[in-house]
């Protein structure tokens, strides 16, 4: 160094001859090893360093006539690491101060090489020692030394310290600008760390090599491009050029603060590339996405003779798996271990983890997972907390059970805040929060993303009063809810359909400062939709309006799905069509509220539509597709849709699977529904549901059943919709004895308790089979208070029995629960009609007009060449309706040929027969029929849906139908499915 004296040279010199001579090997030995680690000062080493001393002092005496003193205090500089003791250090100096005078510059120099070696060797406690030495005798503080002991306190991070001794300097060389500004950079305080910067230019002190790196550093961390180009611009403005690593740090720096552009010319004018040049580009355009740029460059850096290293492979693998070609990174592995020095480690391996897993791959990303543990390569935090986001997705508890082991066993990395907060939220989703909490609890040091995750599972999991109070604790301890805190509560509740608790945290935070996105208020428009809050919606709605949110996107989707979900569909289709820009989101919100919102024709033609505007359906529009299918029996609709699905491998969720069995099975395809159950892949238990309800409503009662035992038989568990489903097809097949069992089995194997669901099904089971003292027993029995499906099953039970007193009873309730349910009020008039007292019939009809009850017309629907045809009862105005009487003439002259006999009881009018019978041929379903049979070729099956249950005189006409028209019908009610070949019901007439 420059300003080093020239004695100072000197004693350099006669230093390297002292470490080199065969009497002081021993001593100089430690100094010459760059990994010795620092000695502990301990009682059990002083024998041994007081040996040392006596070497050094015998060695001292045996060469006094070939070096004088200077040397020896350069000697003794050097041997600190025999100084173990407060004792010897006093000694050291004493020595120096009775050799020398304190303002000597002998003295300054001496003192400034031990502070030195103290600093290399990090002996810093003897350091400060030295440094209370310095002030107690008076030693004048010169550049070199301030210099020295600045270094010191930079290097043991006293901040306070070292700020006060350079402001005290009374010269600051560029040495002591690189220390304290090499001190703020490490610490990651980078503000303060350009303002030293431009206040050592404004002294007229010119940067050197090691200054403008750490500038450039903090400019690349501050992602501060402006003042990163007027640092550069000075650089070059001084004539300043650089050396390959100021190079690289300015690279850096136009890379980071996203200058891709700059950074590629720099680059492209550098003479000296090497590995590390290349790496900083190829990782760039992988990590911004551009993975095109980011091959050219690998290509290029091999074509230029530039070997790639594994961080190069890295970056190339983590491109690949980030893009989601998985292939491609899958080789640049299996190419990585065909290589002895570029072996997959742990960074190669989590890359094609944690790709997988956020490119919803969570299967692949364990299966990946699986072949790095075999490969015996120790996973990182990072790679375990992919792995259990993996398992989280996938709600895996075993599997992540199992990975939580393995963290505690292995160095306990669970302690690890990545890794504890990813078991946190996995615990959490996983609907157990008690151990979310207790892992929560075990994060010593939490972070936001902490107390976020539990927070959310407490919302997911619907605990209002621990979130309540985790959020106090959370604001005591000094930590600030941010956005994503309250959009995982409003989010969660709204997830866990506690839309009332939503809305409170929702209100919670408008106290705040904190403004909501768009996350909030498509969290806060979800739960107004689940608490039917159209007031509160509404006011939400005003609040994006005046704040001119962007609506093309979940904001938008959020208003369809409110409006719909309070009943208001016409007010969510204005939302729709006002919307400029229409995403894939924005389309699957206006499909899936008309298919739920019961306009299924509506909601197919929207799918149509949203082909023709260029935006490809995704998975969410084909589940929300498929339902609309399966309400109108659309069988040639569902097919297109299962062939797109095929077509554009959308079939790689079980939602899709799940709602192609539900498709086929509600249109009647039961034989389809049970194929594609066998395909899949991975059943889960919603399939299994979803089969057994197929089943049930098709009449098949024991298919129903021989599902449910294989079941029984996977890992799954049965829930109580497996049971409702299973009890409901037992029920409609008579199943009673099966019936018994099963909800026996609920109780005694799985312990679930019934609900109201289940009594429902055991009441319509028994009372249908005319077993009405076990079905009154049941219900005094039950532990709950009977709602309107039981007694609904019970009434039901009564029209096939014409029970009229138990009719009356169970009619009772039901007016009181349901008084705007049309159906109850119909069904015991059809009672009393059928048992001839018209007058209380009368008296139930004028019960409904004055209650304001009306009754929804009966309505049919057939779909014929791709186009849904829907027919009202006692309608005229179907353009083929002259046709369609022609053909209901013939059919009443041919069926009653081979025995049909009109059912008038069905008709509650108190009217002649022939009027009675008139109006049964006006029946929708009657209609439906007609129609297709004059729309369609011969032998062509028949497919009709009714909104309404059958009546007796259709379900017997439409048997006598199928046998002259040699048809196979079709016909599925709100109740269940009919199969009608050869004049016989699959139903057994047991419906």
């Amino acid at each position: 160094m420059s300003t080093i004296s020239l004695s100072h040279s000197n004693n350099l010199i006669i230093m390297m001859i002292v470490a080199s001579s065969p009497h002081h090997s021993h001593s100089s030995s430690s100094f010459l090893h760059p990994n010795r680690k620092k000695r502990q000062l301990s009682a059990s080493s002083t024998l041994t360093d007081f040996s040392k001393v006596k070497k050094v002092e015998k060695a001292k005496t045996e060469t006094h006539q070939t070096f004088d003193d200077s040397v020896w205090y350069t000697k003794e500089a050097l041997c600190i690491s025999s100084l173990t003791t407060n004792k010897h250090i006093d000694g050291l100096l004493h020595s120096l101060e009775d050799k020398t005078h304190p303002h000597n510059d002998q003295c300054t120099e001496n003192y400034a090489l031990i502070l030195q070696n103290c600093r290399k060797l990090d002996y810093l406690e003897l350091g400060l020692q030295i440094h209370g030495r310095l002030v107690v005798s008076g030693v004048e503080l010169c550049s070199f030394l301030s210099c020295q002991l600045l270094e010191l306190y930079c290097k043991l991070g006293y901040i306070d310290s070292a700020r006060q001794l350079f402001n005290n300097m009374s010269q600051r060389n560029v040495f002591s600008w690189t220390s304290i500004i090499g001190l703020y950079c490490g610490l990651g305080d980078y503000e303060e760390t350009i303002k030293l910067f431009y206040l050592m230019i404004e002294e007229g002190v010119r940067p050197d090599h090691f200054v403008f790196p750490k500038i450039y550093k903090a400019c690349s961390e501050l992602k501060n491009y402006e003042i990163g180009k007027e640092v550069y611009d000075y650089m070059l403005s001084i004539g300043f050029e650089g050396n390959p690593f100021v190079k690289k740090s300015i690279l850096d720096m136009f890379i980071k603060c996203g200058k891709m552009d700059i950074a590629k010319r720099m680059f492209d004018k550098m003479q000296f590339k090497d590995v590390v040049t290349w790496n900083m580009m190829v990782s760039a355009y992988a990590s911004m996405g551009d993975f095109e740029q980011a091959l050219y460059h690998f290509e290029s850096m091999k074509s230029a003779g530039v070997k790639p290293d594994r961080i190069t492979w890295n970056s190339i693998l983590t491109g690949y798996a980030q893009n989601g070609q998985f292939e491609e990174a899958s080789n640049c592995l299996f190419e990585m271990s065909g290589s002895q020095n570029l072996k997959p480690n742990v960074v190669s391996w989590t890359a094609l983890i944690a790709g997988n897993e956020q490119n919803g791959c969570s299967l692949q990303a364990l299966d990946v997972f699986r072949k790095m543990v075999i490969e015996r390569v120790k996973p990182n935090s990072i790679t375990i907390a992919s792995v259990i986001s993996a398992c989280t997705n996938l709600t895996l508890l075993r599997h992540g059970k199992e990975i939580h082991g393995y963290c505690i066993k292995a160095e306990r990395l669970d302690l690890d805040v990545l890794v504890g907060n990813s078991l946190v939220d996995f615990y959490a989703k996983c609907r157990n929060p008690e151990v979310a909490r207790r892992n929560f609890d075990l994060i010593k040091q939490k972070d936001l993303v902490s107390w976020n995750a539990m927070l959310a599972g407490y919302a997911l999991r619907g605990c209002r009063e621990e979130a309540l109070e985790l959020l106090d604790v959370m604001k005591m301890q000094g930590v600030k809810p941010d956005i994503i805190t309250w959009n995982g509560l409003v989010t969660g509740y709204t997830q866990s359909r506690d839309g009332k608790t939503a809305l409170e945290f929702f209100y919670k935070m408008r106290q705040t400062d904190i403004y909501p996105n768009t996350i909030t208020i498509s969290g806060a428009l979800a739960a107004c939709a689940l608490t039917n809050d159209l007031k509160s919606g509404k006011d939400i709605h005003g609040f994006v309006i005046r704040n001119q949110m962007e609506l093309s996107t979940g904001v938008g989707s959020a208003l369809i799905s409110m409006y719909s979900g309070c009943g208001q569909l016409r007010l969510g289709l204005s939302v729709f069509k006002e919307l400029s820009t229409r995403d894939v989101v924005i389309w699957n919100s206006i499909v899936a509220a008309c298919a739920q919102g019961g306009q299924g024709i509506n909601a197919l033609n929207l799918l149509t539509d949203m082909k023709l505007s260029n935006v490809e359906p995704d998975t969410v529009t084909m589940v929300s597709a498929l339902p609309a299918c399966a309400r109108l029996a659309a069988l040639r609709q569902g097919k297109e849709i299962h062939q797109y699905i095929l077509r554009h491998g959308l079939d790689t969720c079980n939602f899709i699977w799940n709602s192609l069995i539900d498709m086929y099975g509600r249109c009647g395809e039961i034989r389809k529904a049970r194929k594609i159950f066998n395909m899949m892949p991975q059943r889960d238990l919603v399939s299994w549901n979803t089969l057994i309800s197929c089943y049930g409503m098709h009449g098949f009662g024991m298919d129903a059943v021989n599902v449910f035992l294989r079941l029984r038989a996977t890992d799954l568990i049965p829930n109580h919709f497996t049971f409702t489903n299973l009890l409901s097809a037992c029920s409609h097949s008579g199943l009673i004895d099966e019936g018994w069992e099963y909800f026996e089995m609920m109780k005694s194997e799985y312990k679930i308790e019934p609900a109201v669901e289940q009594y429902a099904c055991m009441v319509d089971l028994l009372a249908r089979a005319g077993q009405f003292d076990e079905t009154m027993k049941l219900l005094k029995e039950m532990p709950i208070e009977p709602n309107a499906a039981v007694w609904g099953s019970l009434l039901g039970a009564c029209r096939i029995h014409s029970n009229l007193k138990l009719a009356e009873y169970a009619a009772g309730y039901l007016f009181d629960l349901e008084p705007q349910n049309s159906g109850n009020y119909i069904l015991l008039a059809n009672i009393y009609s059928v048992a001839g007292r018209w007058e209380d019939a009368a008296r139930i009809r004028q019960l409904m007009k004055d209650r304001g009850v009306t009754k929804p017309p009966g309505c049919s629907w057939i779909e014929v060449k791709r186009t849904v045809h829907s027919f009202i009862v006692g309608d005229t105005t179907h353009p083929l309706m002259h046709d369609i009487s022609a053909k209901m003439e013939s059919l009443y002259s041919d069926i009653k040929k081979i025995g049909y006999v009109p059912d008038t009881n069905f008709v509650l009018q108190d009217v002649g027969e022939d009027e009675k019978e008139f109006s049964l041929c006006g029946h929708s379903e009657k209609l439906a029929i007609a129609f297709g049979l004059i729309s369609t070729p011969a032998g062509t099956p028949l497919r009709i849906i009714k909104n309404l249950r059958v009546c007796g005189d259709c379900h017997s006409a439409t048997k006598f139908i199928s046998q002259v028209e040699k048809r196979e019908i079709t016909m599925r009610d709100s109740y269940r499915f009919h199969h009608f070949v050869d004049g016989v019901c699959s139903c057994g007439d047991y419906w």
